[in-house]
Formats: C-alpha cells, structure tokens, sequence
C-alpha cells in the first residue's frame, strides 16, 4: 500500500529523464519496486480525477509511446517482482508521464484521509 512517505520517490522518479530510470531501477529495493507498480496499477486501472484533456493526453501517450502488454505485467501482483522490475526497466519512455499522472491521484487520496 502506498503511504504518505512514498511521494518523495514518486516524484522523483516522475521528473527523471526514461534513460536514466533503468539503472536506478536496477538498485531499488523490492518495497520501492512494489510501491511504483501500485502507482502504474492506480493509473491505468482507477479512474484518476484528471480533467478530459489531460485523460486524453494520456491514453494517446499510452497507446503511441507504452507497450500495454508490459503495463499489465507490471501492474499485475500475482508476477514476481524481479519480472517485474525486469518490466519497468523496458517501459523506461512511458513511467515519468504515469507516475506524473499518480501523483495529484494520491496527492488527493492522502488529503481526503485527513
């Protein structure tokens, strides 16, 4: 599950360059790896309050620059985490834009706790 302590890696990893994420991916611990499929779950699987134009901004991101095959295997518990990381680390173009996308989704999630 992910936590209010997880949004610093969250936003990191979101304003990375793609090539500079396979090699950080490759030293995260397991918790992080875990923590970051959860958030491309989150965005491909709930419905984040994005306003229309920016849903739209996605999906065509999705659709031309991710392999939607891969998402759902990084999106899947049930696979082991070292496929996984194995996964993300292929998916380097599309992760910033999703996990860009999980943040306000959590950002609200987290205030609405409170």
């Amino acid at each position: 599950m992910i936590s209010t302590k997880d949004l610093p890696l969250i936003r990191v990893l979101s304003k990375l360059k793609p090539e500079d994420i396979p090699p950080l991916i490759d030293v995260l611990p397991d918790e992080a790896t875990e923590i970051i499929c959860e958030c491309v779950y989150n965005v491909l699987h709930t419905d984040i309050k994005l306003s229309p134009k920016k849903k739209s901004h996605l999906k065509k991101f999705i659709k031309n620059n991710c392999n939607i095959h891969r998402l759902e295997k990084i999106s899947k518990k049930s696979i082991h985490v070292s496929k996984r990381r194995k996964a993300l680390k292929q998916e380097g173009k599309g992760l910033p834009l999703l996990l860009g996308a999980a943040i306000p989704f959590l950002m609200d999630l987290f205030m609405g706790r409170k």
